[in-house]
């Protein structure tokens, strides 16, 4: 913003300055900066401000519910998996049809996708879907056994799977072999036993040995030839015997993420499932297919449900629906030095409103963002005391989005520099490079500036996909928003025209005391092939057009002529649209500028007005 004054006696008032949108302070109290209906316009550069592009929709139209986008990222490139109704599909053919018809959500850990639908626990590996149980992990959980027991915990038992391992040093005399525990399962037993050269062979129950189930004990028919210098594994039984926690599966979990030991992603976190709502699942710390007997605990008790998960460097943070301004986020930090046998052990617990979208936890450039019923709010740390704190980030638009109905369908996902969350046919973005401390807010270190679209379809998934934001709506129908802001014909919503709309707060010159007399109003627009502007200015409480411009911001091109908007100009610089006009005897105003033709693009750079001051108001 500027001002100065000429000789004349008139001065002049410059709006150069373009943030977002602010629907927390009545029109009065908004900065010069920031607009009162800032409607389908996002940043261009820090300060300046465009049309959004519209959106094109994909053929084909999904019969049932999208419950979910994945992708599967590789080397050689990405797949798509899109999950509606009750199938999973790749390029339009079905590789799983027994999912959850509801949301499901994914993490990719190494090669492998993993998913959550409320009723299932899947895995793809680049090739084929299958449930984890399928392909779960037979954990060692004894070595270095003599055949009379002892020997040493290796690994957890597996709640996924009765199947376990018990590895032996041989004797080279000893028959019997004990193990762990009695009460051996009905399952098959089997051995593997290698010989001094390193060749190993494979027995089975009754052909070799023989097992006396209710003591756990291993009769072979011969003994197993003696442990290469007498100090390594050489006999591996595996047998079956149900985990102690073997009734609480992670199957039917709605929520999943990956953290581990110093913030590394290779453990998964499972959780949100209705028969244990507060209850969580982590897998052993590189391998997902393990889960531990004793990698299950309750967070906060089981009375209410686990809603996502934040991460910050070494820290994880569980947030519940407790209810109220209570202790709903639980920090964990990884404990123990075995890997197989790692803790999370809650270390402290914050205050702050609850989460209520499962799908609207993001981490915004080291920023861990989630919405609430008071507003998005940011989990951060106070360096000097060296705790985590919970603060709002919404503050420009919380009168608009928290009078949604049904936040808990809100939809997030970071899209280059934005949060952008969705709500029916709402879409709100907050702006990670620009960020402004409120004094409304003096417990925040900072608000993002905000931007506001509206579409005309019911928004269901949000995801980006190949650098493109797209969504999945309420029809089975997917659309993805244009990349190419240069080009007119992506400022169209289905052959529609958007409504793009930047309107200022009021303009009083300090005081609403004086009278103000305007003489002239201009705008520095962006160029294009095609665009046009039309100015508004509230005068007494009413709007009325100051005028309507659509060839001073055009250039010429050959290849796309368009006789009925044709110019000569080359000039493809932002270009200044100035007009006087007549608005007299007000102490204050506004001004509202427009573009809502089909295929064209409008940015502005600046806004400015001449004006003189005359006696007091009346």
């Amino acid at each position: 913003m500027a001002k100065s004054t000429y000789k004349g006696g008139s001065s002049v008032y410059t709006f150069d300055t373009f943030k977002g949108v602010d629907y927390a302070h009545s029109s009065g109290n908004v900065s010069t900066q920031r607009s009162t209906d800032g409607l389908n316009m996002v940043r261009s550069e820090v300060g300046k401000v465009r049309k959004r592009t519209g959106y094109q929709l994909d053929e084909k139209q999904w019969e049932g519910n999208i419950n979910g986008i994945h992708f599967y990222v590789t080397g050689e490139g990405t797949q798509c998996i899109i999950h509606c109704k009750n199938t999973f599909y790749i390029q339009g053919e079905p590789v799983w049809q027994t999912a959850n018809d509801d949301f499901s959500r994914s993490v990719q850990i190494g090669k492998c996708l993993y998913i959550v639908d409320g009723k299932n626990f899947l895995v793809y590996d680049g090739e084929s879907f299958s449930a984890v149980r399928e392909k779960a992990y037979v954990p060692v959980v004894y070595v270095h056994r003599t055949p009379c027991g002892g020997g040493q915990p290796y690994e957890q038992v597996n709640i996924l799977t009765d199947k376990r391992k018990e590895s032996f040093i041989s004797d080279g005399e000893s028959i019997e072999y004990l193990l762990s525990r009695k009460n051996v399962g009905e399952g098959p037993v089997s051995a593997l036993i290698f010989s001094a050269d390193g060749n190993s062979t494979e027995i089975k129950e009754n052909n070799g040995f023989t097992v006396n189930r209710a003591a756990g004990i291993i009769t072979f028919s011969s003994p197993p030839p003696i442990s290469r210098d007498g100090n390594e594994d050489n006999v591996y039984i595996e047998y079956e015997k149900a985990a102690e926690n073997a009734d609480l599966s992670p199957e039917g979990c709605t929520v999943i993420t990956a953290f581990g030991k110093g913030g590394r992603q290779d453990t998964l976190f499972l959780s949100g499932s209705k028969a244990h709502p507060g209850r969580q699942w982590f897998s052993s710390a590189g391998n997902p297919f393990l889960f531990g007997n004793d990698s299950t605990q309750i967070i906060g008790g089981d009375n209410s449900d686990i809603m996502g998960y934040s991460r910050s460097a070494d820290k994880l943070f569980v947030h519940k629906n407790t209810g109220g301004i209570s202790r709903n986020i639980f920090v964990l930090e990884c404990r123990g030095s075995d890997e197989n046998f790692y803790s999370y052990q809650v270390s402290s617990t914050m205050h702050g409103p609850p989460a209520i979208a499962k799908s609207s936890f993001v981490n915004l450039t080291n920023d861990p963002l989630f919405l609430t019923d008071s507003g998005v709010y940011a989990i951060t740390k106070n360096e000097y005391r060296q705790r985590y704190y919970t603060q709002l980030r919404s503050f420009y638009i919380n009168p608009s989005l928290l009078s949604a109905k049904s936040l808990e369908n809100a939809r997030a996902v970071a899209f280059n520099d934005f949060y952008v969350i969705a709500l029916g046919q709402e879409i709100y973005l907050l702006d990670s490079l620009q960020k402004s401390f409120e004094l409304d807010k003096e417990y925040s270190n900072f608000q993002y500036e905000a931007y506001h679209w509206k579409i005309d379809r019911r928004i269901r998934l949000l995801f980006v996909q190949g650098g493109r934001l797209c969504f999945a709506d309420m029809d089975g129908r997917i659309g993805r928003f244009y990349e190419d802001f240069l080009s007119p014909a992506s400022y169209n919503d289905r052959g529609q025209p958007i409504t793009a709309v930047w309107q200022t707060g009021d303009f009083k010159d300090n005081t609403a005391a004086e009278e103000k007399n305007i003489y002239r109003l201009w705008a520095v627009c962006d160029v294009s092939l095609r665009t046009s502007v039309k100015a508004f200015a509230q005068i007494k409480g009413i709007w009325r057009q100051m005028f309507y411009d659509d060839t001073t911001c055009r250039y010429f091109k050959w290849s796309d002529i368009q006789w009925s908007k044709f110019t000569w100009s080359c000039d493809k610089t932002p270009k200044t649209i100035s007009r006087s006009v007549r608005i007299k005897g007000v102490n204050k105003t506004a001004f509202r500028f427009e573009n809502d033709s089909i295929n064209e693009p409008f940015g502005l750079s600046e806004i400015g007005i001449e004006y003189t001051k005359g006696r007091f108001y009346r």
